[in-house]
């Protein structure tokens, strides 16, 4: 088997590790991004 550059290997886990959070997220229905009062997307900040 030929061996992979090692910023390969670091970039392949960090991008299932991302994949992998949002799933869970969209699985579980938690918000992606938690907005401060003044910018929540529903306008109840401020």
């Amino acid at each position: 088997m030929p061996r992979r550059d090692p910023a390969l290997e670091d970039a392949i886990r960090e991008i299932a590790a991302l994949l992998a959070e949002a799933y869970l997220r969209l699985l579980l229905g938690q918000p992606g991004v938690d907005f401060p009062e003044t910018e929540s997307p529903h306008g109840t900040g401020g």
